[in-house]
């Protein structure tokens, strides 16, 4: 890392020219050019090192010795501002490369199309028809292959020649019925973080990082189609639910309706047997009286609604706080669940008991109802999964280590204030975890894990 600041700082001052890009730095900065006098600002330098193999921490000081190479050096006094230096180990470069489909936005005209009525959390949605010869920019990508990030938030990739997509390609093999193909097909639904309508163009909407949450095996099947007989489907009319939306809570909660339906269920029916064995642990305990929503909207009527949870929501405590993963519960938590289900992490009688995921519940419990009654503030919304791991591992500390000792402690409310309270101080003194996308990187999870024990094995020593 030394060395390729070094080589910055010469690239900066002129003295090691990497083409075209020394020549065209030249000449921004001619001062006997015309280019200099139209920047507005400093120009500033940010620089990126990158290692995909290693997991080493960083200290700021070492840090702060590197940018003063070209914050102190008095050739690029007053030609350049450092922005940052950001130091990108593995982890964060996968994180980084998760992201980049939200980077994607594609510009579709609609065949037909209904505006819904505007609610306070979706601007904009529509119903609509849509032509697969426009479908067809939003599926493929510059060579022509399906974009596999449409269906990231999806439960499930394409699954084959099911009867269902048997039924789908015969509808579009056969010339007396493929003219009806809207009405035979459930069609798409589309979620995306913005849609706008366009300026001038009728019936045109841009769509910002679109995502397919229903509708996976008819467009994989519309794909297949189109590649074994190119164009001869581009006037097919699909019907398209278009959703916008920035609320991360309510896109969790359309993705899971979307695709709550009866050939999920036979999907999962595997896992049914033991999330009923769940629901009935929770309504035989009454130290705390709890809800497992097993079924979307079986306690629609209970209040406060964070008497009850999802398996979806189960998951993302299990995962944070009995694998020690919180990071990894922030974005595409979805795809991410899918897969410590199919890999037996989660949600598996063999490695699980049942009184974790009650206990999850009364640390979700807890975490809502001292949040709304003000007795913690939280620093950032996204350090919700870390908090809860912190107050698993101080317990643990305490010498709570079995799930019920642990359920019969903090089902006092005292004790389970004193637990969240003293944690969250803990983990407000750790800056390293706020700065930017400091809650996604497993090192700085890593680190307040150690933070946390040495504070606690410092304790003990003193008493």
């Amino acid at each position: 890392m030394q060395a390729f600041i070094d080589e910055t700082v010469n690239f900066l001052i002129g003295n090691s020219l990497i083409e075209p890009f020394s020549s065209i730095y030249s000449t921004l900065l001619n001062e006997e050019g015309d280019y200099i006098d139209n920047l507005t600002d400093t120009p500033r330098v940010s620089l990126y090192y990158l290692s995909a193999r290693t997991n080493h921490n960083i200290e700021d000081d070492i840090l702060n010795i590197e940018k003063q190479k070209i914050t102190q050096r008095k050739e690029i006094e007053n030609r350049f501002a450092l922005n940052d230096i950001y130091f990108w180990q593995k982890d964060i470069i996968k994180d980084k490369y998760g992201n980049i489909s939200k980077l994607h936005s594609v510009q579709i005209q609609f065949h037909k199309n209904v505006q819904l009525e505007e609610k306070d959390e979706v601007k904009i949605s529509l119903l609509a028809s849509i032509k697969f010869s426009e479908l067809k920019k939003l599926i493929l990508t510059k060579d022509e292959n399906i974009r596999e990030k449409l269906f990231i938030d999806n439960v499930r990739t394409f699954i084959g020649e099911t009867p269902v997509n048997l039924d789908i390609k015969k509808t579009l093999n056969d010339p007396k019925y493929n003219q009806y193909f809207i009405f035979l097909n459930n069609g798409l639904t589309i979620i995306c973080d913005n849609l706008e309508r366009h300026q001038v163009k009728q019936d045109v909407y841009n769509l910002k990082y679109p995502r397919i949450i229903n509708g996976c095996q008819t467009t994989n099947i519309l794909f297949d189609y189109n590649k074994q007989n190119p164009n001869q489907i581009d006037d097919l009319d699909i019907v398209v639910k278009v959703i916008a939306t920035q609320n991360n809570d309510l896109k969790k909660n359309i993705i899971f309706a979307a695709n709550n339906q009866n050939s999920i269920d036979r999907d999962l029916q595997s896992l049914n047997e033991y999330h009923e064995q769940i629901e009935q642990y929770f309504q035989g305990r009454d130290t705390i009286k709890l809800f497992y929503e097993r079924l979307r909207g079986q306690y629609s009527r209970i209040s406060p609604p964070y008497k009850k949870i999802n398996p979806l929501n189960i998951a993302r405590i299990y995962i944070s706080v009995f694998l020690r993963e919180p990071h990894k519960m922030k974005s595409n938590a979805l795809s991410k669940i899918d897969e410590y289900v199919e890999k037996k992490k989660v949600f598996n009688p063999q490695s699980s008991k049942i009184e974790d995921y009650y206990y999850c519940a009364i640390l979700n419990y807890w975490f809502y109802y001292f949040l709304s009654n003000k007795v913690i503030t939280l620093k950032s919304k996204t350090m919700d999964m870390h908090l809860l791991m912190s107050c698993n591992l101080q317990l643990e500390f305490e010498g709570y280590v079995e799930t019920n000792n642990k359920i019969e402690h903090i089902s006092d409310e005292n004790n389970a204030r004193t637990i969240f309270n003293k944690v969250n101080e803990k983990i407000q003194t750790q800056e390293y975890l706020f700065q930017r996308r400091g809650f996604y990187s497993s090192p700085k999870t890593k680190m307040l894990i150690k933070y946390l024990k040495e504070v606690y094995d410092n304790i003990m020593k003193l008493n």
